[in-house]
């Protein structure tokens, strides 16, 4: 085991007692923790020292003074000349001292680059990195790993001129963008190793940004690396952007002293969706320019517009592609020999024509036949295709029987991120850690913060569980609410742990307590807001909307992104509730965000053809708005338009193929088409997706798609009227089984069934409801065969409204076609 000893006068004990607790116990020798009660001190510094590969030296005045330091420097001199301890680290502590003290010995002057490091959290990260570097030298297949990298070449020379270019001023954000495990932080550790600019052994700090979060979350989250001492920052609720830029300056400028760079995540806060950079980020980066230090290195969601870089050389920006078919096969074939695995040729290329192009689902494909055999990979290939479009739902599935891990991952996913401080307040450590680390291993969690401090999920993996709705149990339910309560109450700024200041204020927003618009940030209005949105209702609508309204008050210490993601929210909530206080609030957003609102607004109170003139300006704008594609699609065949629908639900389906929302709208476009003119492979194709995803939603749509398989192609009718009141009966309440039945009665003239499913949706549809105009044209036909034609018309007069008279007639004409 490689182990540093902390040498340091008793008087420096409360430093060293903090660097101590930020380094893995079983990695540290300090005295009060490691040396055995009632042995001679000199009998234990000698067995430390013998145990040592790393010596740190604190220096301070009180350090150069004691006799017990002295002879610890005297006894490490002596085991480094005799290769016993791999290297001495002195770092100065104390103001009073400098690298020209008499008092240091002239050897450690000649041979060390001794510079004073004040912050604890600096000194872990040092003490880290030099330990790291003599794994590395130690345990060679450490340093392997590491640099198993393949591919990208060409963009790595890029980097390489880009840093060598004196024509240029240095680079202070290196920017590369991608998909999600693409490969972006590999490539910016890789790259920079190659180019010079960081040692191989660098650990980046790293911090997560959200795309709703703003300036307030940027500093917060600087200042909780602690690698900068600003003092307490408060009052970013109503404190002037500014001012809030000054405050990030003064962080960063003190990071900067220290030669660190901050590793950032962005979800599309920094470098936004339109590939532009962010107004007050651009503001901080002015002032920070003259360091000529790359400061900043971000893993982006959305590519950087290189225009930008052009007339700001300061910026740097790299697009990150798929591996090509060489890079995979590469990549491959040298993990595979780093796991000592003997792949014939026939195996290499059976494998390799399985890949996308993720690094990541390499590494799943050898690491699965490590694990298992190169026979039992074989057999379940499609995991590792399947790997690249869902490598969530492949990882979930396979937690199937294992109740406390999948229960333990839902609780997890309910953070942005996690100390593990805060996580075993909640859950009992000894029990937890362990899984936790087995999730690292897994690549399902990661860890934050300059030494790890935070674990997160994977953000494919949250959005999945997200997605689908998977709850967590009582016991954690219950736990997290007494820990709100107490927090609520008890909360103070001293020693703010940051992952459970984010979490506890967002839940205590939700659930409306009153709270200190001091200790408040926007963005997390914006995430409550969203997540009330997201649980639907007119409770929670009309919720979000008074949460919207409490921050837009303070809207003038505000960045314009964050007024906008609430405006668009409050648009929404408006929306659901048909308030025409939205026409109001609407104006005030921006083309073409605009016309999608107004979109969206015609949808919901069915004035479709309104709808869809607004989806189209949105695609005059915006080719290839998906969301407004997706919406078309919706629109369209609520009007028969199967033809219109059908181009634009495969084009949506295809960009997102196991989006079960996409798969039953381009299911349902297929079911209208002619049997012969139907490919049945890309039905049985969107079953089996929809069949294996485990989500409530995609398991109601297959219930329904499947029995309309079953009837159209199958002529088994019974089985499909078998199957879909089934379905009715698992879920009973959801509208959209009840209207397969519906469409089945009435396609195969089963009228016990069709009356059945009316009273159902007479009990349980209103005239506010999305389904509503469906089930008044089923009941229409339901009463024109039962030969009430005349009483049907008088329905559809009373009740469609949003119809023209044109539309009206039109339907009418396609009702005689039912009389009997």
């Amino acid at each position: 085991m490689i182990k540093c000893f902390l040498s340091h006068s008793s008087k420096d004990k409360d430093y060293v007692r903090a660097v101590a607790s930020g380094l893995r116990k079983e990695t540290r020798i300090f005295d009060e923790q490691t040396f055995e009660k009632g042995m001679s001190p000199a009998e234990e510094i000698i067995r430390g020292l013998d145990d040592t590969s790393l010596f740190v030296l604190f220096l301070s005045d009180a350090a150069l003074e004691s006799e017990w330091v002295k002879e610890e420097i005297k006894l490490a001199k002596n085991k480094v000349d005799g290769g016993d301890i791999q290297r001495i680290y002195p770092i100065i502590i104390d103001d009073k001292i400098d690298y020209t003290d008499e008092r240091i010995p002239q050897w450690m002057k000649a041979d060390f680059n001794i510079q004073p490091i004040k912050k604890t959290k600096v000194t872990i990260r040092k003490i880290n990195a030099r330990l790291r570097e003599i794994a590395f030298k130690t345990h060679p297949t450490l340093k392997e790993r590491q640099r198993i990298y393949v591919g990208r070449n060409d963009k790595t020379t890029n980097v390489e001129q880009r840093f060598d270019d004196f024509d240029k001023p240095t680079p202070i954000v290196f920017a590369a963008s991608g998909l999600n495990s693409i490969g972006r932080k590999s490539f910016i550790k890789n790259a920079l190793t190659k180019s010079s600019v960081i040692r191989e052994s660098y650990e980046f700090p790293v911090i997560q940004m959200e795309q709703t979060d703003s300036i307030e979350d940027f500093i917060l989250k600087i200042d909780d690396l602690g690698l900068a001492d600003i003092g307490e920052i408060r009052d970013l609720m109503t404190t002037s952007i500014s001012d809030k830029v000054e405050v990030a300056v003064q962080l960063i400028e003190s990071i900067i002293e220290e030669k660190e760079r901050i590793l950032i995540e962005d979800k599309g806060s920094i470098i936004q969706p339109d590939s532009s950079v962010v107004s007050w980020y651009i503001d901080i980066i002015d002032r920070i320019n003259s360091h000529e230090h790359l400061t900043f290195c971000i893993a982006s969601k959305f590519r950087g517009n290189k225009s930008f870089t052009n007339r700001n050389p300061e910026y740097y920006f790299e697009e990150i592609p798929e591996l090509n078919i060489h890079e995979r096969r590469g990549l491959l074939k040298r993990y595979a020999q780093f796991k000592g695995l003997e792949l014939e040729r026939d195996d290499l290329k059976f494998f390799s024509d399985l890949l996308s192009g993720y690094p990541e689902q390499v590494l799943f494909a050898v690491d699965s036949i490590y694990d298992n055999s190169l026979y039992a990979v074989k057999k379940n290939s499609h995991l590792i295709r399947e790997y690249a479009d869902d490598k969530a739902r492949v990882i979930i599935e396979s937690f199937h029987d294992d109740d406390k891990k999948l229960s333990f991952l839902y609780f997890l996913s309910k953070f942005e991120f996690i100390s593990y401080e805060f996580l075993f307040s909640l859950v009992n450590e000894q029990e937890f850690y362990p899984l936790t680390q087995n999730f690292i291993n897994l690549s399902i969690c990661d860890q934050l913060g300059v030494n790890n401090d935070y674990i997160r999920i994977n953000q494919v993996i949250k959005d999945y569980i997200s997605r689908s709705k998977f709850g967590t149990s009582q016991e954690y339910d219950q736990a997290l609410n007494e820990h709100i309560k107490k927090f609520i109450s008890e909360y103070s700024d001293d020693n703010r742990d940051l992952s459970e200041y984010i979490f506890s204020i967002q839940e205590a927003i939700k659930s409306g307590q009153d709270i200190d618009n001091r200790i408040l940030v926007p963005s997390y209005f914006v995430k409550t807001i969203k997540s009330l949105y997201e649980k639907g209702g007119s409770a929670n609508y009309r919720e979000a909307i008074k949460l919207a309204d409490r921050v837009l008050d303070n809207s003038q210490y505000m960045h314009e992104s964050i007024i906008n993601h609430i405006m668009f929210m409050k648009c929404q909530s408006l929306a659901r509730l048909h308030d025409r206080e939205f026409f109001n609030v609407v104006r005030f957003i921006k083309e073409p965000e605009s016309s999608f609102l107004h979109g969206f607004y015609f949808r919901i109170v069915r004035q479709r053809a309104r709808a869809i003139d607004s989806y189209k300006r949105v695609l005059l704008k915006r080719p290839n708005d998906y969301r407004a594609k997706s919406e078309l699609v919706l629109l369209y065949l609520q009007n028969d338009e199967y033809e219109l629908a059908l181009g634009l639900a495969k084009d949506v389906y295809e960009r997102q193929k196991n989006n079960p929302i996409n798969a039953n709208n381009y299911i349902n476009c297929l079911f209208y088409k002619d049997k012969v003119n139907i490919e049945v492979g890309i039905i049985d194709e969107i079953l089996d997706k929809l069949k294996s995803n485990p989500a409530q939603r995609s398991q109601e749509i297959y219930c329904s798609a499947k029995a309309k398989a079953l009837a159209k192609f199958d002529n088994r009718i019974e089985e499909a009227f078998d199957l879909i009141e089934q379905g009715i009966l698992d879920f009973p309440d959801i509208k959209y089984p009840v209207l397969t039945l519906c469409d089945l009665s009435i396609q195969y003239k089963k009228l016990d069934k069709l009356e059945y499913a009316i009273e159902r949706l007479e009990n349980t549809d209103s005239p506010k409801s999305q389904t509503y105009g469906s089930f008044i044209r089923y009941k229409a036909i339901y009463l024109t065969l039962t030969n009430r034609y005349e009483e049907a018309v008088q329905l559809c007069k009373n009740e469609l409204s949003e119809l023209t008279s044109y539309e009206l007639s039109q339907f009418f004409e396609k009702l005689k076609q039912y009389q009997r």
